[in-house]
């Protein structure tokens, strides 16, 4: 395990605290937290500047002590947002960033330039081939990883794919890190992790998962991925919360579109091409692989620019 774990018990203490979560972390405690010097000296502070009883502040105390201690002895890293490695990717969410990252697997996998493949739990058969056959070229020519969030359907695939082929995939979990959601996909995290890739969640061990870790999710997918690929999705689908966070951090979104289809198939695939200046239609695999590659060549490009200024 990597020991790194900057400020984790303080962040611990203040997301256990009555009525405090992630944003007022950031609004309202930010400062306190930076510029504590140690654990005990964060807690003397929230006391002053909170209206939180003794008992109140003492069991959360305990508990962040306690998760602490049960953290560094496990197998799982945990990665604070004042860590050095943690992932810049995820810099672009501002206040809404994740404040703990827990990884299992490799964890130099979230370096690796990577593409978010996403998309609905039940893909019409034209897209399962499809997909099955770009994931595979994707890790096979581009090198790229393939990043998701390890739902059903398109997300599986995804993975699944990719650990076939024996190459990297990342999976973004809205679920604590040791219980996988949907549990039908135990086996496939498992080998997610043998290949190569890793896990990541933002939700410590023993949350209770809640409906809105989705979106909380699709968030996270949308900021560590370098371009997101829809493979189907209705107007409905929650994918296109995914869609809409890309499109928000700016990333290039691609949209698979087949020339011909079923009726009520691709319905949000044309919406995304419609309403989103970012997207692109895609209907063969050739396009995606040169818009990869052509990428790759311009950030290269750019990379020795900046190195010859």
């Amino acid at each position: 395990m990597v020991i790194i774990m900057i400020k984790l018990k303080e962040i611990l203490f203040l997301k256990n605290l009555k009525d405090v979560g992630k944003a007022t972390i950031y609004d309202k405690y930010w400062e306190i937290l930076k510029e504590s010097d140690d654990f005990y000296d964060l807690v003397s502070e929230v006391e002053l500047e909170s209206k939180l009883s003794k008992e109140e502040t003492e069991i959360s105390m305990n508990y962040a002590e306690n998760l602490y201690d049960d953290l560094f002895n496990s197998d799982i890293d945990v990665i604070t947002v004042f860590d050095e490695n943690y992932p810049k990717q995820l810099n672009i969410m501002g206040n809404k960033k994740p404040l703990i990252l827990y990884v299992k697997g490799n964890l130099d996998s979230l370096t690796k330039p990577n593409i978010g493949v996403i998309g609905t739990r039940k893909p019409y058969k034209v897209s399962v081939e499809f997909e099955e056959l770009l994931v595979k070229n994707i890790v096979n020519v581009t090198n790229r990883v393939i990043l998701s969030g390890l739902a059903l359907g398109c997300d599986k695939i995804a993975h699944q794919t990719t650990v076939d082929e024996n190459k990297i995939t990342i999976a973004v979990l809205p679920s604590d890190i040791t219980k996988i959601t949907p549990a039908s996909n135990k086996k496939l995290a498992e080998e997610i992790i043998k290949t190569g890739g890793c896990l990541i969640s933002e939700y410590e061990p023993g949350v209770k998962f809640q409906k809105g870790h989705y979106i909380e999710r699709d968030r996270m997918v949308a900021a560590l991925s370098q371009d997101i690929f829809v493979v189907e999705c209705g107007v409905n689908s929650g994918t296109l919360h995914t869609v809409d966070f890309a499109q928000e951090y700016g990333k290039q979104i691609y949209s698979f579109l087949p020339n011909e289809y079923p009726e009520g198939f691709y319905e949000g695939n044309q919406l995304i091409l419609s309403d989103n200046k970012n997207a692109l239609k895609i209907d063969n695999v050739d396009d995606v692989l040169d818009k990869l590659k052509n990428s790759i060549n311009q950030k290269k490009s750019k990379s020795v620019q900046q190195k010859l200024i």
